[in-house]
């Protein structure tokens, strides 16, 4: 049996045996391009794809690129392609969605470019409608409500990206910080109040450019008695718009405090 101070030696000292063995991350050895194939894991155990060029992506790419179209044929007053352009990026906005539910190919890139999309048209379409060289058929106060509240999205957007990236990268640099693809640490859910919002939104600001169409037709084809009738049906139309700018208004503003108090709007990755 060893003497006490020989045992009192190993109680105290019980690491010197020991091997230590740095640990190191499976992703950090894998090259970046190769790092854009995982798939990471929501908390439903919905498997997210990482990949940017799905067809959801591409269609919502393909809508992004519209968008300052629209605004440039509305401030020429060209309103036939600009309603034809406003059409084609409601329909792929629904289409991207359903595709990506329809055949799980919901992605990291499509939470960040889906939002995007939507939020440049709706601010390109409401500044063209609502401020001049444009028609300024939208109120500057619900065009301010509009703009405001992607305004404090846009924001809080890039404080939450540095916390995220803070949180799973631990270091933040200039190039990782904007690159989403490569680097994501969050992942963006609508809110169903911020879902409506956007539906009204879409209609309203298509209203609009209808509304502005339909009276450059009817400027061009007023005849006589044909002018009292039409300009009768032009202001109910009109005053269906305003009441609609008001419901828009609503929304908006529920829809900036329901991504302020959900606690499901963002997930860290």
């Amino acid at each position: 049996m060893l003497p006490f101070h020989t045992r009192c030696i190993r109680i105290l000292n019980p690491l010197k045996s020991l091997k230590i063995h740095p640990v190191t991350s499976p992703i950090s050895s894998i090259p970046i391009p190769l790092q854009c194939k995982v798939r990471f894991l929501s908390n439903s155990n919905e498997r997210i794809n990482a990949n940017v060029f799905t067809v959801p992506n591409i269609l919502t790419m393909s809508r992004i690129a519209c968008t300052p179209l629209i605004g440039y044929h509305i401030m020429l007053n060209e309103l036939t392609p600009a309603i034809c352009l406003f059409a084609y990026s409601c329909v792929t906005d629904y289409l991207d969605g359903f595709i990506a539910r329809k055949w799980k190919l919901k992605s990291v890139a499509g939470t960040i470019l889906d939002p995007i999309a939507d939020k440049l048209l709706m601010i390109i379409t409401t500044v063209s409608l609502a401020f001049a060289p444009g028609p300024q058929i939208i109120p500057l106060s619900i065009a301010g409500i509009i703009l405001g509240r992607d305004m404090f999205l846009g924001i809080s957007a890039l404080f939450i990206r540095f916390a995220s990236m803070k949180q799973k990268y631990g270091k933040v640099t200039w190039n990782s910080y904007w690159n989403f693809f490569h680097f994501p640490s969050v992942e963006v859910k609508p809110t169903k109040v911020s879902k409506y919002n956007t539906f009204f939104q879409m209609i309203y600001l298509g209203y609009g450019v209808l509304l502005l169409l339909m009276g450059g037709l009817t400027k061009q084809n007023d005849k006589g008695e044909e002018h009292a009738s039409n300009q009768g049906v032009h202001e109910i139309l009109y005053k269906g718009f305003n009441w609609l700018g008001y419901l828009v208004g609503a929304t908006t503003c529920l829809s900036g405090v329901s991504y302020a108090i959900s606690r499901s709007a963002l997930r860290f990755l």
